[in-house]
């Protein structure tokens, strides 16, 4: 899977849980629904940055490991 799929599960699920949150009819239900919501939301927008954080830190350490070869 890659990232903008990954992105994409992650939007998708988001707005499932708003969907539960909007036909919850406790509070705390339609709060877990929107919290969570928000949380996926949040995490599909930054999949993207923590890959690429991820590939400069793997290239950094090859480097290093290349350097004391």
């Amino acid at each position: 899977m890659d990232d903008e799929q990954l992105a994409d599960l992650h939007r998708f699920l988001a707005e499932h849980h708003r969907r539960l949150a909007k036909e919850a009819v406790l509070d705390v239900v339609q709060q877990y629904h929107s919290d969570l919501a928000q949380r996926l939301a949040d995490e599909a927008a930054l999949i993207s940055r923590r890959t690429a954080i991820a590939q400069r830190l793997r290239e950094g350490e090859q480097r290093k490991k290349n350097d004391l070869e």
